[in-house]
């Protein structure tokens, strides 16, 4: 998988979101993941609705399956 800086719509790159699938996340970037999810609860006015979280996360799928 590539490795790249995250894109603004994502806290975790390429690498991080294969090992989040595999279960194996590092604690820096569980962290992230944690705050940007506890930056939603917190203020759910300013995240992503939910049609746009699966629209994401399906295109990031993809990318995965191609990759893999």
């Amino acid at each position: 998988m590539v490795d790249r800086a995250p894109h603004p719509d994502a806290c975790l790159n390429d690498r991080e979101f294969e090992a989040l699938a595999n279960g194996v996340l590092a604690p820096a970037a569980l962290e992230r993941l944690r705050a940007q999810v506890q930056g939603v609860l917190d203020d759910p006015s300013g995240g992503l609705s939910h049609d746009e979280v699966w629209s994401r996360l399906e295109r990031r799928m993809k990318r995965a399956a191609r990759a893999a």
